[in-house]
């Protein structure tokens, strides 16, 4: 995040009055900076250290009207923990130079309940979720509403639906929130994963955010039977890469037991996208439970140089 509003430091680990801090030197943070880095996924509080002293910070006002406890009420089998969420938003963002747009768009093409969705919201940010299953969709739109209508949030509720070839369409479901002057939308639309390109071909997003499932008991049903997670991602990567803008950024979090990074890595190439060589992004592993060791691929969206 330091690297990606250029902020050229290095960050210390360093134990202070007993409690841990992640520390480097700067000259005075602008708004813009304070504002981005307050996104941190792990932050509970920022100081200046002063002849071996903690001065505390304010940090920004949120970017959103919207309580933090968004993302965090909803409970369900599978929910991907929301400060990991963060993380990969934060990292799509500094990745695809995006930082500082007002009010990104953050899409999930595989957004379950809606995890990504909220995290999305809560940081100001418009959202947009894909997701095939019909429950998973209808169970976070009714939480969705619910949470509103109790913190007595402004908003709309719309039905729509998508235009797909052959003919088909995809329901689809529109929020819009208003509040203090400003106002955020969330779109979940129930829709296979490798029509994500095409239902955002009008309005591409600024980041992407995806959860790949980990194991077998999560991976992609074909006519009844387990799908093959090469096959969904040859299907599905070059849509992804076509509903982000050029030059921006894909956060996607995979099992390194059931998916080996240089494998998702060749997919991701092959799709056309271009994966950073920086080694800020060249490893997030990190062991979850017996069966996940989870990994993070970083990959954008090529910006397409104009013909003479």
């Amino acid at each position: 995040m330091l690297d990606a509003c250029g902020i050229a430091a290095s960050v210390e680990p360093r134990i202070l009055g007993g409690a841990p801090f992640l520390c480097f030197e700067s000259s005075p943070l602008s708004p813009d900076r304070q504002a981005f880095l307050g996104g941190l996924s792990c932050l509970y509080m920022t100081a200046s250290l002063e002849n071996g002293l903690l001065r505390p910070i304010d940090r920004p006002a949120p970017p959103s009207f919207l309580p933090a406890d968004m993302p965090e009420i909803l409970k369900y089998k599978g929910k991907t923990n929301a400060d990991f969420t963060q993380l990969m938003i934060n990292l799509a963002l500094s990745a695809g130079g995006q930082w500082a747009a007002p009010a990104p768009t953050i899409l999930d093409p595989l957004c379950g309940r809606g995890t990504t969705l909220y995290c999305a919201l809560v940081r100001g940010m418009h959202a947009v979720g894909v997701e095939t299953d019909r429950k998973s969709l209808q169970e976070g739109m009714a939480y969705t509403k619910k949470w509103l209508q109790y913190h007595r949030v402004r908003h709309e509720t719309a039905a729509c639906s998508h235009t797909l070839d052959g003919g088909k369409s995809a329901p689809a479901t529109r929020v819009r929130i208003t509040g203090n002057g400003q106002t955020l939308e969330m779109e979940t639309i129930q829709a296979d994963t490798r029509d994500t390109g095409r239902l955002m071909r009008r309005r591409p997003a600024n980041a992407l955010v995806a959860d790949l499932p980990y194991g077998v008991q999560h991976a992609p049903r074909e006519n009844g039977r387990a799908g093959s997670f090469d096959q969904l991602l040859r299907e599905s990567l070059a849509g992804w890469r076509q509903a982000l803008l050029p030059g921006c950024a894909a956060a996607v979090a995979f099992n390194t037991y059931t998916l080996r990074r240089d494998r998702l890595e060749a997919l991701v190439r092959e799709a056309g996208f271009v994966i950073p060589d920086s080694p800020l992004y060249s490893d997030f592993s990190h062991w979850v439970e017996q069966a996940v060791n989870r990994d993070v691929l970083i990959a954008r969206n090529p910006i397409k140089s104009k013909s003479l």
